[in-house]
C-alpha cells in the first residue's frame, strides 16, 4: 500500500501519488483519495493511518470507524500542526478529540484547548472541564458561540460572569 495510482476524472494520464510520503495534493487528487480510501476495509484503513501521510491521516480522522480514529491518533508521524487540525475540524471523529483531550501534553497547549471547546463535536463534558483554564475573553466569545454546545454555552457566560465580579 505504499504508492497507488489515481487517476483523476479528465486527466490525461494516471497520476502516480504517494500515501506515505508528504507532499503537496491539489483537489483532484484529494477527491480521488478520498474515494479510494472509501473503498478500503477498516483493518487496511487502519495500517494507512499508522503508515500514512498528513493528507491520508487527515481524511482517515474523519472516519467513523473508533479504530480508524485511534489509529490515525497513535500513528508516530503524528505532529503538533496535525493534532491542533484535528482539534479545531469540526468533521473530526469524536474518539480523535477525546484522546486529543486526554493528552496532558497536548492539552496544555492554549490553542488546543481552545480548539477542543470550540469543536461541535466535542463532548460536553470534556469541553466544560477545559473552561475553567480559559481567560475571560475566550470565554464572553464561546458564550457567544451558537456552534458548540448550549450547556458549554452556557457554562462559558457564567464562568465569564464570576470573574467579572
Amino acid at each position: 500500500m505504499g504508492d497507488e495510482v489515481i487517476h483523476p476524472p479528465g486527466a490525461p494520464a494516471k497520476v502516480r501519488v504517494s500515501l506515505t510520503e508528504d507532499q503537496p495534493v491539489n483537489e483532484d487528487i484529494r477527491n480521488n483519495l478520498q474515494a479510494f480510501l472509501a473503498k478500503l476495509s477498516v483493518p487496511q484503513k487502519v495500517e494507512l493511518a499508522a503508515k500514512g501521510n498528513r493528507e491520508v491521516r487527515s481524511l482517515l480522522s474523519r472516519d467513523p470507524s473508533s479504530m480508524v480514529a485511534r489509529a490515525v491518533i497513535n500513528s508516530p508521524r503524528l505532529s503538533e500542526l496535525d493534532v491542533l487540525a484535528y482539534a479545531g475540524s469540526p468533521l473530526t471523529n469524536e474518539e480523535i478529540l477525546r484522546t486529543i483531550a486526554e493528552n496532558k501534553t497536548w492539552a496544555r497547549n492554549p490553542r488546543v484547548v481552545v480548539s477542543i471547546v470550540s469543536n461541535p463535536r466535542t463532548p460536553a463534558a470534556i469541553a466544560v472541564r477545559f473552561l475553567g483554564h480559559l481567560p475571560v475573553g475566550e470565554l464572553n466569545i464561546l458564550a457567544r458561540n451558537r456552534n458548540i454546545s448550549v450547556v458549554v454555552r452556557n457554562e462559558a457566560k457564567r464562568r465569564a460572569m464570576l470573574a467579572r465580579r
